[in-house]
Order: C-alpha cells, then sequence, then structure tokens
C-alpha cells in the first residue's frame, strides 16, 4: 500500500477503475478516490456504494475490466486477485503502463455520467445500463446479477420500457431502443 500511497503523491493525475467482481477492497477504494487529480470509472454497484463522497470525475460502464490504477502513464497497478490488494499486486511501468492508460480511455469513451436522471435518448441511467446490457444479447439473470439487482427488476423495467415505447414484445423495444439509443 505505500508503494501505491508514494506513487499517488508523485503523479499529476490517476485514472482508475473499481469494479465489484469479487467484492470491493475498501483500502483501495479510499485511496482511489482520496485524490481531485484523476478519473474514476466504476461498475454501477461500487458507483451507488461509493455515493457522493468522491472528488474525481466520474463515469459508469455496466461492464469494466478489472481493477487498475494508472499513474501519468508512467505506472500502472493491477491487483492479483480480482480487486483485492491484500492478495498482492503488479507493479508495470512503461511502456505496458501506457497500454493500461489506453485501456482505460476506451473504456471511459464508453462509459456514462452517474445520474439517476434521464439522458439525451430519455433514458434513465439505470434503464440505459439495462438497455445496453439487453441489445448485447444478455438475459434478465445476467443483467440482474452485472448490476446488482434482481431479475424481477430488469422485468419490471422492460416493462415500463415496452409501455412506454408501444412495443408488445421484446424484439420489437429492442430496435426502438436501438433507434432510439445509435
Amino acid at each position: 500500500m505505500r508503494v501505491l500511497e508514494n506513487l499517488l503523491v508523485r503523479c499529476t493525475s490517476v485514472r482508475v477503475v473499481l469494479s465489484s467482481r469479487g467484492g470491493l477492497d475498501s483500502a483501495l477504494l479510499d485511496l482511489a478516490t482520496a485524490t481531485e487529480r484523476g478519473r474514476l470509472l466504476l461498475d454501477p454497484t461500487v458507483a451507488r456504494h461509493l455515493g457522493p463522497r468522491h472528488r474525481m470525475s466520474v463515469r459508469v460502464l455496466a461492464k469494466p475490466s478489472r481493477c487498475m490504477l494508472v499513474f501519468d502513464d508512467r505506472s500502472a497497478v493491477l491487483p492479483l486477485a480480482a480487486d483485492d490488494l491484500n492478495v498482492g499486486a503488479m507493479l508495470l511501468r512503461n511502456p505496458l503502463a501506457t497500454t493500461y492508460g489506453d485501456l482505460f480511455e476506451l473504456m471511459w469513451s464508453d462509459a456514462r455520467a452517474p445520474q439517476g436522471g434521464p439522458d439525451e435518448t430519455g433514458l434513465s441511467s439505470r434503464e440505459a445500463e439495462i438497455v445496453e446490457l439487453l441489445l448485447e444479447g444478455a438475459t434478465d439473470h445476467q443483467v440482474a446479477a452485472r448490476l446488482g439487482m434482481s431479475s424481477r427488476t430488469v422485468r419490471a423495467v422492460v416493462a415500463q420500457l415496452q409501455q412506454r415505447y408501444g412495443t408488445r414484445s421484446r424484439m420489437a423495444l429492442g430496435f426502438q431502443l436501438a433507434r432510439v439509443t445509435g
């Protein structure tokens, strides 16, 4: 942990990906949110857990890669076990650190702001996450597991969307939503 703290003190920016796959290390969460000099990419479960206590620029991605921290594109830290630093971590230097920085940028461009209200498509962030996963072919159960909710909640959201868009089948809803979401 001391190495991470030293990297954080010396860097001008940090990019962090946090995922709840395999649990969330509270020490990692505290470290990741201890600065204002970076960006934080979260899965929906972590975003709900984190709430407003962060000071970094935040986006939410339905299925980010495993946890990583990238410091100034010069160093990258990857926990050895899912998102638990207690097991150990790999410290990567350039050119590998730059590669992980590029991966972060790709995920960041696909992520959404964490607001709960509707976006430009008229979908709330929760609806948009559900729609994105369903359009990729995920089942209700898979969507529920990934977003930390019940399958029943997913079905209820889909039913509300079907009513809003005037469709009677999931296939018709999929066509409508594909048009709306681009």
